[in-house]
């Protein structure tokens, strides 16, 4: 999230000819950041850049740290995809060759995520569940320990970014991957949804949020200002490097996406009974 808002800023800061600062603060899975946002006047210049996880929060924590009412969703910025990339040794070549071998094999094989409550740990625990499969859990902190635990056959498989697989290379083997639709760079990688797994088939994202009393005006403001900053040369090679698509879509469609993913995410978490607090 960082490389994508610091360089929507430097758009932004040029486009509305005044400073525009990013502000980290990372802890307790974003949750620091949210309520400063929550909490700061509505007047757009307070806006908060988050992963689609700043909808899981509230659903893990029994506390509810904040609800998503409180926030005016203005803009998906750019979507990301996870993929399931098991160990070549396994000696599997399909989604549904895995599955078969775990099957025979309940409770052999581990599956890697990024720690409890992430969306990769929650979106494998679905798999399991719809799959009927026994997988053990293990979580890591991030994309770069799980990519190591892999090459070195320390986990049987991993749900990992896309932009994590670069330095993958022929040491796993890609079976599937999340969201609606293939991924540009992997053509070849079926989706979950088109083998029939339809709860993973939410799209990652970055998005942009406002505090909810922003006026509306004034979110169709920034809405259009970072469509048009997402548009240039500069954000989109950042993106592609990435391994990111980037969005910029309307007010109206990133509202509904927010309300759909956030029903999905609400389902998976009272389904698996992952709980944070």
């Amino acid at each position: 999230t960082d490389t994508i808002a610091r360089h929507l800023a430097k758009g932004l800061q040029h486009s509305w000819g005044q400073p525009v600062v990013v502000d980290n603060k990372p802890g307790a899975g974003g949750i620091l950041g949210t309520k400063t946002v929550i909490g700061a006047a509505p007047d757009g210049h307070t806006l908060l850049v988050h992963l689609a996880s700043v909808l899981q929060q509230p659903h893990l924590r029994p506390s509810k740290p904040y609800s998503m009412a409180e926030l005016a969703p203005i803009s998906s910025l750019v979507r990301a995809q996870l993929t399931l990339a098991v160990q070549k040794d396994l000696g599997v070549n399909t989604l549904e060759e895995f599955i078969e071998l775990v099957r025979k094999n309940p409770g052999k094989y581990s599956l890697g995520n990024y720690g409890p409550g992430t969306t990769p740990h929650l979106q494998g625990l679905m798999f399991a569940r719809q799959a009927k499969l026994e997988l053990i859990p293990v979580g890591y902190q991030g994309g770069a320990p799980l990519l190591v635990a892999l090459k070195g056959n320390h986990v049987s498989a991993g749900l990992l970014d896309v932009a994590a697989l670069r330095t993958l290379g022929d040491s796993a083997r890609l079976l599937a991957i999340t969201g609606a639709r293939r991924w540009p760079s992997l053509p070849d990688v079926p989706t979950f949804a088109e083998k029939g797994y339809h709860s993973l088939s939410a799209e990652g994202w970055i998005g942009m949020f406002a505090p909810a009393a922003t006026p509306e005006a004034v979110q169709q403001k920034i809405n259009r200002e970072v469509a048009r900053v997402l548009r240039s040369p500069e954000i989109a090679v950042a993106v592609e490097k990435l391994d990111m698509v980037v969005v910029g879509n309307e007010l109206q469609e990133f509202r509904r996406q927010v309300r759909d993913d956030d029903a999905l995410y609400a389902r998976i978490i009272q389904e698996t009974g992952v709980q944070l607090d």
